[in-house]
């Protein structure tokens, strides 16, 4: 029996590092909790970079979301993301020597 709003996820490509990319492939594949999250989050961004007259708020919000949303954008790579934040909480982070650079995300990820 399949709840009445069950859909199937989709594998999208990579998305864009901007809030509407990150939206669009959290509408698609997240859960409603995870969009509101993610809504609330980009509000509170906006509302701090008005404030404060710097766009770092918005910026920082956006580049943490990404991350996110790219493990949304395919269910297996969800799952093990889920389970590497699991054991990153369990066990700590890894060892420096085994943790990807700065400059190795932004070659690997395009961030």
């Amino acid at each position: 029996m399949t709840a009445p709003h069950a859909r199937q996820p989709q594998v999208l490509p990579r998305p864009a590092c901007t809030p509407t990319a990150i939206r669009a492939v959290l509408a698609a594949n997240a859960d409603s909790d995870t969009l509101r999250r993610y809504d609330e989050d980009l509000d509170a961004a906006y509302e701090q970079a008005r404030e404060r007259g710097d766009v770092t708020p918005l910026v920082q919000t956006v580049k943490r979301w990404w991350f996110e949303a790219d493990a949304w954008r395919d269910p297996q790579a969800q799952e093990e993301f889920l389970a590497r934040i699991g054991t990153y909480r369990d066990e700590g982070p890894p060892p420096a020597e085994q943790r990807m650079s700065r400059e190795e995300i932004r070659t690997q990820f395009g961030v």
